[in-house]
């Protein structure tokens, strides 16, 4: 739930915000510039005293997405740069049908992530992680329900895939790994294979401790 931020003349009532699919808190979605960019969203405005004009959402938009308080001018690369790092794009009224799939589209959707990893073993070339890591062809791991969600979910061991995998050399010790997932697949524990319950992992591909500190969604494919 989330209180009106916005205008009273813009959207009067409670808003509630329901995302297509979730992340952990610590994710963020970026923006990228393919089809796939951002995530869909609806806001749902209970016991709403009006209903707001298109005209008013685009002002809304605008809003949302100028670099400073006060901007008027829309362009492209004010988008995500507000003081929050926020944006949205293409907002407008949509049905109860489309509200009600929201959750559910993105059961067979890809998702694109950008990992930033440590690797406890000196990465010795790029080539190296070329030859373990980067990949075209689909990975199938087993995933058993993670020990940081076990307090809360069954335990179950599932089947995900690792549908592509760049990985590139930053450093000695770090790289950045670019993967395509199936819907549902567990990323920080394919990185640091959570005690051998993800496997393979990226870990026990490169034979040493290897764990994962900045996780970012760049894009969820929603036309198949």
């Amino acid at each position: 739930t989330m209180n009106n931020s916005l205008d009273d003349d813009v959207v009067l009532g409670l808003c509630k915000f329901h995302a297509s699919g979730r992340e952990d808190m610590d994710v963020l979605m970026m923006a990228s510039d393919g089809p796939s960019s951002g995530r869909p969203f609806v806001c749902e405005v209970i016991d709403a005293y009006r209903k707001p004009t298109q005209s008013r959402l685009a002002e809304a938009m605008l809003k949302i997405n100028c670099i400073n308080k006060g901007d008027k001018i829309w362009a492209d690369n004010m988008y995500g740069r507000n003081e929050n790092g926020v944006g949205v794009d293409s907002l407008s009224f949509t049905t109860s049908s489309r509200f009600s799939g929201l959750q559910k589209e993105t059961e067979d959707k890809v998702k694109h992530y950008k990992c930033v990893c440590w690797s406890e073993r000196e990465i010795p070339s790029q080539h190296y992680l070329d030859n373990l890591l980067t990949r075209s062809d689909a990975l199938e791991i087993i995933q058993s329900t993670p020990i940081r969600v076990l307090h809360r979910r069954s335990s179950a061991n599932r089947l995900r895939h690792i549908l592509k995998a760049k990985a590139v050399k930053t450093d000695e010790h770090w790289f950045e790994l670019y993967i395509s997932t199936s819907a549902g697949t567990y990323v920080k524990e394919f990185v640091h294979g959570d005690m051998g319950r993800t496997r393979p992992s990226v870990s026990s591909i490169l034979g040493c401790k290897t764990d994962i500190v900045q996780l970012d969604c760049v894009g969820i494919q929603f036309d198949g």
